[in-house]
């Protein structure tokens, strides 16, 4: 014999729901309460939603693209984006001007700047998705790209928009200037690289002319300069090879240089600037919030008005 468990009393799905259109029905039948109770729950609703302490955190979100050309003629942007940001872009410096010109911590601030300053980077929240600077890019593929997105928590409306975008223009001030001096340091090095390579050509062209008219001017020939002769000729070629590469990569990345200096290199584009919803759009939320209350509080609170009608006991 099968022993009986707690689920063998409980009522099947269909007299569960003819037992809730029985206290719908008896709920009903009570408007007025219903009517009065639905309204209420949705003043309250809206009510916690107007009053209640709120955490903003507005989205400022960029597109880093960078420029259609080869791509080595420009500097690499960091495949790691998102740490790069957080680590190489905001500093302590220009953090600490941030925190300075918003008057954030003031208390934390006077008290230990240093925690002051931690608490401000806790409160920064760096997202990178759609990140196609991890791969690398070959000859006549296109430009990469990015998405950042960078958002401040604070109870503050305004405040947290205004360093939100601040924070976001400091990502672009700060990696358009790195980007810049990369090019600019890899045309110099390539400038160098150009000059020692022709130095050293022009030095081997003057010893094969030396050693030439000192077998011209000798009274017979001597083997030895001969054959130290070939040599250095021998050696002209990869010079002159190694001269040409090394001015075609300086020319390339002199382009590239400026190029990035007048603003045709990376450039960010503004996806979303952390735009919150006006207070108009607000009220309307709120409007939309009172309404669906409403409407889903209805049923919900007939049943219980039914479940609680004192003559549902009666037939």
């Amino acid at each position: 014999m099968t022993k009986r468990t707690w689920l063998d009393d409980e009522l099947g799905v269909g007299a569960s729901l003819r037992q809730g259109a029985v206290l719908l029905r008896r709920g009903f039948r009570r408007r007025w309460i219903m009517l009065l109770a639905a309204g209420l729950l949705a003043l309250l609703l809206i009510a916690a939603v107007t009053f209640a302490k709120r955490d903003y955190a507005p989205r400022f979100v960029l597109r880093v693209v960078e420029a259609n050309r080869d791509p080595s003629s420009m500097p690499r942007l960091k495949g790691e984006l998102g740490e790069y940001v957080r680590q190489a872009v905001f500093t302590s410096g220009p953090l600490f001007e941030l925190m300075r010109r918003h008057d954030l911590y003031p208390k934390l601030m006077r008290q230990n700047s240093r925690a002051a300053l931690d608490s401000f980077r806790e409160d920064i929240t760096v997202e990178i998705y759609q990140n196609y600077f991890i791969e690398d890019r070959v000859p006549g593929a296109l430009p990469r790209s990015a998405r950042l997105a960078v958002s401040y928590h604070c109870k503050d409306r305004e405040v947290a928009l205004a360093v939100t975008r601040d924070l976001g223009e400091l990502i672009v001030q700060r990696e358009l200037a790195s980007w810049r001096e990369q090019a600019l340091d890899a045309a110099t090095t390539a400038d160098l690289t150009r000059e020692t390579a022709q130095h050293v050509l022009q030095q081997r062209n003057e010893e094969v002319l030396a050693m030439q008219s000192q077998l011209r001017q000798a009274a017979a020939p001597d083997p030895q300069l001969q054959v130290e002769l070939v040599g250095l000729l021998g050696s002209l070629g990869s010079l002159e090879r190694r001269a040409e590469a090394a001015e075609r990569s300086s020319d390339k990345l002199d382009l590239g240089a400026a190029l990035e200096r007048h603003g045709a290199g990376l450039h960010f584009e503004v996806v979303d600037d952390a735009t919150l919803p006006s207070g108009e759009e607000q009220r309307q939320m709120r409007l939309l919030l009172a309404c669906s209350s409403f409407a889903l509080g209805v049923p919900l609170l007939a049943m219980a008005i039914g479940a609680f009608d004192p003559q549902r006991g009666k037939a």
